[in-house]
């Protein structure tokens, strides 16, 4: 069933501003996210019908699906729109909590959405602080 997890709204906002994003970064973000609920399939896979089966309690598998990850997104895709490593981990971790399987269409795309809702919280709010440190300044 199609559901939304509004609490993934936090831990957009926490990597959002841990990367020091601006709104400006938002379309490459979701991009990027996209590719993390995407890779978090392929570690339920590697974990459940793959190679590596159920080895080491699952480390085994993990090891492998981050170690492709990683090296296509930082090496490979480092200049393209999927090259946020930090927000696709964070969907993959997503995808666990969620428990959305192989199978659950309806799932992912309600984890999907509740990412985008999440990013584009992180947009409005990037915006807003821009706004507010411009009229309201720190003092030194």
């Amino acid at each position: 069933m199609l559901q939304g997890h509004p609490w993934i709204m936090f831990i957009c906002l926490a990597v959002f501003f841990g990367m020091n994003s601006t709104h400006k970064d938002v379309p490459h973000l979701l991009a990027s996210a996209a590719c993390g609920v995407f890779w978090g399939q392929v570690d339920l896979w590697l974990m459940t019908f793959g190679v590596f089966g159920s080895a080491l309690f699952g480390f085994m598998p993990i090891l492998v699906g981050t170690a492709i990850t990683m090296v296509l997104h930082i090496f490979f895709f480092a200049k393209t729109p999927v090259r946020d490593v930090p927000i696709i981990f964070a969907c993959v971790a997503l995808t666990f909590a969620t428990k959305v399987g192989l199978l659950d269409g309806p799932g992912i795309l309600g984890l999907f959405l509740s990412v985008l809702v999440g990013l584009v919280l992180c947009g409005i709010c990037a915006v807003g602080q821009q706004i507010g440190m411009k009229k309201f300044p720190l003092s030194e």
